[in-house]
């Protein structure tokens, strides 16, 4: 019984004491913003999406590139959203179709189409690169 006494004692002093506190915070909700960077049914150069059979994996990576590199020939056998939070991507597809986009830009990825990307910018250029595989295969296939 004296456990009792001395837990009511406690909770009926410091339940106004918590109440009456200064230190309390309040918490307001704030909206949230959402903004699509980007949907899209097909690549920027048409290549419809299919996705590979297996075990799926999702990947996100982030690439910083020095001015004036250039990737060897490649394609990727998935599906990709490209974001560049930094400098200017050109691409150009091995038939001569080309794409040039600066920060805050964003596209789908070609798939299963030979092409290179570089950095044409005089700055370090910061991409993003979503993709949809499949787990134990690489998403850049060297074409060279």
């Amino acid at each position: 019984m004296p456990r009792f006494l001395l837990f009511l004692l406690t909770a009926g002093i410091s339940i106004p004491i918590v109440a009456c506190s200064s230190s309390k915070k309040q918490t307001f909700l704030k909206p949230v913003v959402v903004e699509t960077l980007i949907s899209a049914t097909k690549s920027w150069n048409g290549d419809s999406f299919k996705y590979p059979i297996g075990q799926a994996e999702m990947k996100l990576e982030k690439i910083t590139a020095q001015p004036g590199f250039k990737t060897p020939l490649h394609l990727h056998p998935q599906p990709g959203i490209i974001y560049v939070q930094k400098g200017t991507l050109y691409c150009e597809t091995s038939d001569g179709k080309s794409l040039t986009v600066g920060t805050g830009e964003s596209f789908a990825s070609s798939q299963d189409t030979v092409h290179y990307c570089q950095n044409n910018g005089d700055e370090d250029m910061v991409v993003f690169v979503s993709s949809a595989g499949v787990k134990g295969r690489e998403t850049t296939v060297l074409t060279e």
